[in-house]
């Protein structure tokens, strides 16, 4: 298994006043390194206010960034499009396409609305694990 983060795992890591933290606490030793995207990266400094700790899990190689949106921008593109009416970030597109380029890719998510809908090649889930609901 190659474990994705989404922001919210990395949002509820660093926020200890986050419902899902102790959660996140928990499993993310479990699955170093992670892998993400900087457009991940920017949505979780975003919701944190703490671009020094996001930093922080990439400088010591807890988290790192395997995505290149500039080479997957036509797929990414089509995702986008394709998800247009449910919203879709440019974040969950380029989760979406990792998890279409790495066949073992699990995604640990916040977001079980978008990514229950989401499916990689066209018909296929999208590997996630979710938090327990609280």
């Amino acid at each position: 298994m190659r474990a994705v983060a989404d922001t919210g795992l990395l949002k509820a890591l660093l926020d200890r006043n986050d419902p899902f933290h102790s959660w996140a606490k928990d499993i993310f030793p479990k699955h170093v390194p992670w892998i993400t995207c900087e457009a991940v990266l920017t949505e979780t400094v975003h919701l944190t206010g703490a671009p020094q700790k996001v930093m922080q899990l990439v400088a010591r190689g807890d988290l790192q960034v395997k995505f290149s949106a500039e080479s997957e921008a036509q797929r990414l593109a089509e995702l986008l499009d394709k998800y247009r009416d449910n919203g879709m970030e440019l974040a969950d597109a380029c989760l979406v396409r990792m998890a279409e380029l790495e066949n073992s890719a699990v995604v640990f998510t916040l977001d079980r609305k978008d990514f229950s809908i989401y499916r990689k090649h066209g018909n296929q889930p999208v590997s996630c694990i979710f938090p327990p609901a609280i």
